[in-house]
């Protein structure tokens, strides 16, 4: 299994697309989960579908990063929440070689995955994952939310469980309520713990991992390394 993890869309900085080349290939095709809506931002299927189904803009601007990693759109399906039912979301699944989960809100996306029945089809595919910031938390047995302006209070969720031996924080800025979430999850489970700043990247392949640009570990097993 290979998981990309990142933190923006950063597919047009060289050295982030020199290594996810290394894996993704211009003959692959490519399935989009769009299912990390805030339902407080798109609460109708109208405004959702505005922003997120064919040509509207959020379409636009995945079938152009994808461009910078040499697959067309007629590579590109996409899942709509409200348009596919299981057996059409299942369908587009088993026929990619690339699951991508966008950004926004994970605890939702997830939920709405749980909804439709679609983590074992999820699970147990053998695919290259994609997820930036929340469709990178996703990926994990279970994975925390640090506060911010969408989230008042530390949080967490359980994951797809790709990913099981340590843990990310994206959007790493070295904020003081980061390091307070990244402190309490080391201090209960003892797990290594990676930073994936905005230009960050990580790569994980089966059991090697790649820190690309600014993603670093910050914690190992025992303790601080660099926060």
């Amino acid at each position: 299994m290979i998981n990309i993890l990142l933190s923006l869309r950063i597919f047009d900085q060289k050295q982030v697309q020199q290594e996810i080349k290394k894996y993704v290939h211009k003959e692959h095709k490519v399935c989009v989960l769009a299912y990390s809506f805030f339902q407080t931002l798109f609460p109708t299927k109208a405004l959702y579908e505005a922003y997120y189904s064919e040509n509207g803009p959020y379409h636009e601007k995945i079938k152009d990063s994808f461009l910078n990693l040499d697959i067309q759109s007629d590579h590109i399906s996409w899942i709509d929440y409200y348009r596919d039912d299981v057996a059409s979301a299942i369908k587009k699944i088993e026929a990619a070689d690339i699951i991508y989960f966008p950004g926004g809100a994970p605890d939702e996306m997830m939920m709405r995955i749980h909804e439709k029945g679609l983590n074992e089809v999820l699970k147990n595919s053998n695919k290259i994952y994609i997820g930036v910031s929340a469709g990178a938390m996703i990926q994990f047995k279970d994975f925390y939310i640090s506060p911010d302006h969408d989230y008042p209070s530390f949080k967490t969720c359980e994951g797809l469980g790709f990913i099981d031996k340590f843990y990310v924080e994206v959007h790493y800025q070295r904020r003081k309520k980061q390091k307070s979430s990244i402190r309490k999850v080391w201090r209960k489970h003892h797990k290594d713990m990676y930073a994936i700043p905005n230009d960050g990247c990580m790569i994980v392949d089966d059991n090697d991992i790649y820190m690309i640009q600014s993603a670093k570990q910050i914690y190992n097993k025992k303790g601080i390394i660099k926060l």
